[in-house]
């Protein structure tokens, strides 16, 4: 009871939360295997770019379903097997406590605020399930977007060299209709044709927004203000 009360009140006791929420002591070399079985460290030595969201460690927030809250100072999220990590004492630790969201807080190369917010709990949706991490892209009164991200390791050959190895992502867009408690998939992009193919019943309201704010939907933040103004049919 002593700890608990701690982990509520004082944040020197942060880190207990997370001792609580992984498996068994540090993993000195998280292992990730490729296409052909072959095992790859969670750092990604000899393979250019990320598994990660960002590429350093980060602050954050995580809310478990239970309701817990903790705020860790070195976060991150492998977009590669998507589970959540922490680092303590040049140590990587895995959560494996049931977390139905997470925040991330980093900064962009012009020292730019940037957070990104991801949750799951939504309904099942091809091959995702209520346990899928989405980026929350954008609120609204009836829609929000959402972005589900994977990250692959592609092998270039090289003639007359070794092979080269680098992180790509494919990204998924959905629309969670949140009235209904529907996920709509857009596919690998948010384009006018994707969304009118979506939500047909909108497409009217949709060509009025998208004229009266001369909004270019190839951008994300474009499609986040056409979604925010849509009104529900019912209305």
């Amino acid at each position: 009871m002593y700890k608990f009360i701690l982990f509520l009140f004082c944040s020197s006791t942060i880190h207990y939360s997370f001792a609580q929420a992984i498996t068994g002591n540090a993993i000195p070399s998280v292992q990730f295997a490729d296409a052909n079985g072959r095992l790859l460290p969670a750092s990604g030595a000899g393979i250019q770019g990320t598994p990660y969201v960002f590429e350093k460690f980060v602050p954050g927030k995580v809310i478990f379903v239970n309701g817990m809250e903790s705020v860790d100072s070195s976060l991150n999220y492998s977009f590669f097997d998507h589970k959540l990590y922490f680092s303590k004492s040049n140590g990587l630790y895995l959560v494996n406590q049931q977390v139905k969201e997470f925040v991330l807080n980093s900064v962009d190369k012009d020292n730019n605020k940037v957070t990104k917010q991801f949750k799951c709990l939504f309904p099942t949706v091809e091959d995702n399930t209520p346990a899928t991490f989405y980026e929350v892209l954008g609120k609204g009164d009836v829609f929000q977007l959402l972005k589900y991200t994977h990250k692959r390791i592609k092998e270039t050959v090289v003639y007359g060299g070794a092979p080269t190895k680098e992180y790509v992502a494919d990204d998924l867009f959905y629309i969670y209709q949140t009235a209904d408690k529907k996920m709509l998939p857009l596919g690998s992009n948010h384009s006018l044709k994707a969304l009118k193919k979506a939500l047909p019943n909108y497409a009217a309201q949709i060509d009025a927004v998208v004229n009266a704010n001369k909004l270019n939907l190839k951008k994300e933040e474009d499609v986040i203000q056409l979604l925010q103004q849509l009104k529900s049919l019912s209305n």
